[in-house]
Formats: structure tokens, C-alpha cells, sequence
């Protein structure tokens, strides 16, 4: 078996993000564990797409290997940039430095002068709603507030500091964490923000509901080994998000079960 890891930049080829024939097995002999066999899957710049599966499924090692924190064990992945950002459930911000430090982080670690990245990551915290909270440690911020600074943390990663829109966004149960009321709002930010920067998302969920309010297209990933067995397309003429959201949660039921059974 054969495997390739391409990261590009600014090359145009037509996708944000493409696996072809992705594998993923973890171990050696009797004890290897396979968790994505087959993959086929392409996100086009600027496309929201997002991959729902069952928990265990393979979701999160699957955005692992399109963030290069691990490679495939067989099939090809290409990335049209050098450094998607990422956003898990915790947002992982640094305690010791305020809101706009943090979002500056990834401008500073890009060799970015002080005023440019300063201006960046207060241009960010506006988008995000919190250009009033930039002097404030996370101590000081919701949770809801925490999430925002990390997603503009990861915005000002996807643009590497030159203020060009664009990028590749991979976010893993970002949400999964809050309370419904603000996991509700976050859904609404996310797509508004989305559509301001025209970043590339891939978005892992297990939530449905989840999967049909923010995607263009829901990617299902069967259980482990996962592998793509449907896609929806949700921004098709005519496309009826409740009927969709029913016909997604009955083939994710059948996913599942016949997981079970198997």
C-alpha cells in the first residue's frame, strides 16, 4: 500500500481538500484496528461540507490526516494550503494572554509584525462579535465567548496574517461542549461568518440536526472502518431541510444497526 500527502498553496487545482482511496490502520498484526477504509472526498474552496457518522466511525482521524497531525496508510491526500486551521470541542486558549493575544497567536508563530497582526486579530474579534471583549482572559469569557475567540484564532490561521479571505477551516464537534440555547447561536454566527470569509469548512458532527442547518452537503461515513456510503446535497433547487433531516437521521439509524448487528 501506498500513501501521499500533498500540501499545496494557492495552486488553483480546484478543490480545498481531496482524499482519494484513504485508508487509515492503526497498529500491526492481529491487534490492528482499521478505522477508514476507501475514502473518497472533495471539498471545493469556499464549500461547507460537513462529514456525520456515529461516534467511532472515524470522523476526527479522518480530519487528523487533512490537518497533517497523521498520515494515511494507504490512498492520497491534497491540501490547497500549507496550514489548515483547526478548532476542537475545548478551545484551548491560552490563560495568561487576553482575547486578542490569543487570536494574534498564530500571526506572531507566521513571523507577522506587531501592528499588522494587532490590526488582524482586532478586525477578527470584530467579526466574531467580540471587539469589545479584547482585553478580557478566558477566565473572564462564557463559554460561548471562548469558542468565538478560538474560532477567530483559527480565521486569522487559515489567512496567514496577509488579511486575504479564503483558507480550509477543519472543526471537530466544536459545539458538542455547550448548552443547547448556546449551541444554537454559534450555528447562526458560524454560517454568518462563513459566508463573510468564504473559507473552505469541513465540519465533523454526530448531530443531525447539526449536519442539515449549517452544511451544503452532509457526507455520512458508515461505522468503523468508516468509510463515504451517502451524500446529500442541501443546497439542490427545491431541497426541503426537514424532509432531509428526516430521510439523514433514518439511513444514520440503519448505519448504525447494522453495525450492531455485524
Amino acid at each position: 500500500m501506498t500513501a501521499t500527502v500533498d500540501r499545496r498553496v494557492g495552486t488553483q487545482h480546484g478543490a480545498a481538500v481531496e482524499l482519494r482511496g484513504v485508508s487509515k490502520v492503526f497498529g500491526h498484526g492481529p491487534e490492528a484496528v482499521t478505522a477508514l477504509t476507501g475514502v473518497d472526498l472533495r471539498v471545493r474552496p469556499g464549500e461547507f461540507v460537513v462529514l456525520l457518522g456515529a461516534s467511532g466511525c472515524g470522523k476526527t482521524t479522518l480530519l487528523n490526516l487533512v490537518a497533517g497531525l497523521d498520515r494515511p496508510s494507504s490512498g492520497a491526500v491534497t491540501v490547497d494550503s500549507s496550514r489548515p486551521a483547526v478548532m476542537f470541542q475545548e478551545p484551548a486558549l491560552l490563560p495568561w494572554l487576553d482575547a486578542v493575544r490569543n487570536v494574534e497567536l498564530p500571526l506572531r508563530l507566521s513571523g507577522v509584525g506587531r501592528s499588522a497582526r494587532r490590526a488582524r486579530a482586532t478586525e477578527l474579534l470584530d467579526l466574531v462579535r467580540l471587539g469589545g471583549q479584547a482585553r478580557k482572559r478566558p477566565h473572564e469569557l462564557s463559554g460561548g465567548m471562548r469558542q468565538r475567540v478560538a474560532l477567530a484564532r483559527a480565521l486569522a490561521a487559515t489567512s496567514a496574517g496577509d488579511g486575504s479571505e479564503g483558507g480550509l477551516l477543519l472543526m471537530d464537534e466544536p459545539f458538542a461542549a455547550l448548552d443547547a440555547i448556546t449551541r444554537d447561536f454559534l450555528q447562526g454566527e458560524l454560517q454568518r461568518i462563513w459566508k463573510a470569509t468564504q473559507t473552505a469548512v469541513l465540519f465533523v458532527t454526530h448531530d443531525v440536526r447539526e449536519a442539515v442547518r449549517l452544511g451544503q452537503r452532509v457526507v455520512l461515513l458508515s461505522s468503523r472502518p468508516g468509510t463515504v456510503v451517502r451524500e446529500w446535497n442541501l443546497d439542490a433547487d427545491g431541497a426541503d431541510r426537514e424532509q432531509l433531516t428526516e430521510e439523514i437521521t433514518g439511513r444514520l439509524r440503519e448505519v448504525i444497526s447494522t453495525h450492531a448487528r455485524a
